[in-house]
């Protein structure tokens, strides 16, 4: 599964930093058609304060609207984050049932099994750790071709008890396991359309060249206001990129089953 073609694939902080710039560059143009305005017109300036009024209000409904987006698309954004957050321990737990259910199975199939499960769990923590898109696909791969030998190892290891409930036992959970690393790729690759980051850079820039326009002396305002919202957009931004953002999925479930398997001991 790739990102689509029109999804932005810079680093979280460049986004951020650009987003800033853009924001800065648009506070500066409103800020000079306000002062040529000004000059062309200096009677303007005393006159009633209804113009002034008009203006403020556009300001006003414009960074109203875009705090909406940008709460809107940090809904989006955290939402996503809970949710791979939960398939970590979803998937955590099923891998530890499997592996204390491979107890049901006799002799060398156990240890087979188990073998193919440590090197399984070891792949899922790489996938985890992944930094980059396309080490992320890889590492999923690698997953994938592991998840075929444990299940022929499971299918070999049942082969003389296949349609008793003992054999039942492990294939729910190992199935379960399969399934749950599908939903953790599927949610890493989930990401926040891009039409809505469009439309939440369109309403920053025209927000910051309002601003701009409207108070083209508040400079050190203003520059708060707008790194406010950087950061904001940067938070965002960071939460819908799993693997190059900083903010990152907890593994630790996952790394305690690593080293309980390690160790040899059930998790």
């Amino acid at each position: 599964m790739d990102l689509p073609a029109s999804y932005p694939t810079l680093p979280p902080w460049l986004l951020t930093l650009c987003f800033l710039l853009a924001l800065l560059v648009a506070r500066e143009i409103g800020a000079a058609v306000s002062r040529r305005q000004r000059r062309r017109h200096p009677a303007r300036t005393s006159a009633p304060e209804e113009g002034k009024d008009d203006d403020a209000f556009a300001m006003t409904s414009v960074l109203g609207l875009l705090a909406l987006l940008i709460g809107f698309t940090f809904s989006l954004s955290l939402g996503r984050y809970d949710e791979r957050r939960q398939l970590v321990v979803q998937e955590a737990n099923a891998l530890g049932t499997t592996w204390l259910r491979t107890d049901l199975l006799d002799g060398n199939d156990r240890t087979r099994m188990q073998d193919v499960l440590r090197r399984y769990v070891d792949a899922r923590v790489d996938f985890a750790n992944a930094r980059t898109g396309e080490e992320e696909v890889q590492q999923n791969a690698r997953s994938v071709a592991l998840q075929d030998e444990l299940w022929q190892a499971l299918v070999a290891g049942t082969q003389s008890f296949r349609d008793t409930p003992r054999a039942s036992l492990l294939f729910t959970t190992t199935n379960e396991s399969i399934d749950l690393a599908a939903e953790r790729f599927a949610a890493r690759q989930d990401h926040i359309p891009p039409r809505i980051l469009r439309m939440l850079l369109l309403f920053a820039v025209l927000a910051a060249g309002l601003v701009g326009y409207e108070r083209p002396h508040q400079r050190r305002s203003t520059l708060l206001l707008l790194l406010l919202l950087t950061l904001a957009v940067g938070l965002i931004l960071d939460l819908d990129r799993p693997s190059t953002g900083i903010t990152q999925v907890p593994q630790e479930p996952m790394l305690d089953l690593q080293r309980s398997l390690r160790d040899g001991e059930a998790p």
